[in-house]
């Protein structure tokens, strides 16, 4: 019996030490983060992100390439700048007429899940976003 239970214990620890190690886990958990908008200039590549985190702290991000700059913004800050985007996004989207013919996409918009592409051409889309995006910039 003695010896059954010590090859079987032999057996239980060789096989422990050539298992898997476990796959190191994702740190990036998405419901910790949600994008409320986004805007990406198709040209330069740039785009600059409203972000809630889980624990109601507001960040904006600019991406550009690799290179990332994050800036914490003030939670009256953030909704007005929501509500601002929201307003011109909608705008854009429902009241300005749309101009015919083939598109080649200056801004890609994104308000929470739902896109927005504004094409060189419109340039009345154009004029709409000019303002607020140059505010953006500015913070970086």
């Amino acid at each position: 019996m003695k010896i059954l239970f010590a090859s079987l214990l032999a057996l239980n620890i060789a096989h422990a030490q050539h298992s898997d190690q476990p796959q190191k886990e994702s740190d990036s958990d998405l419901r910790s983060q949600t994008v409320l908008f986004s805007i990406e200039d198709v040209s330069s590549g740039r785009v600059i992100a409203l972000e809630r985190t889980a624990g109601l702290d507001n960040y904006l991000r600019l991406t550009k390439g690799k290179e990332e700059s994050i800036k914490k913004v003030d939670s009256r800050e953030a909704k007005k700048m929501d509500l601002d985007f929201a307003k011109h996004f909608l705008k854009c989207q429902y009241e300005l007429p749309t101009v015919e013919g083939k598109c080649e996409v200056m801004l890609r918009l994104n308000l929470k899940g739902e896109d927005q592409e504004i094409c060189k051409k419109d340039e009345k889309k154009t004029q709409e976003f000019a303002e607020f995006v140059q505010n953006l910039n500015q913070r970086f």
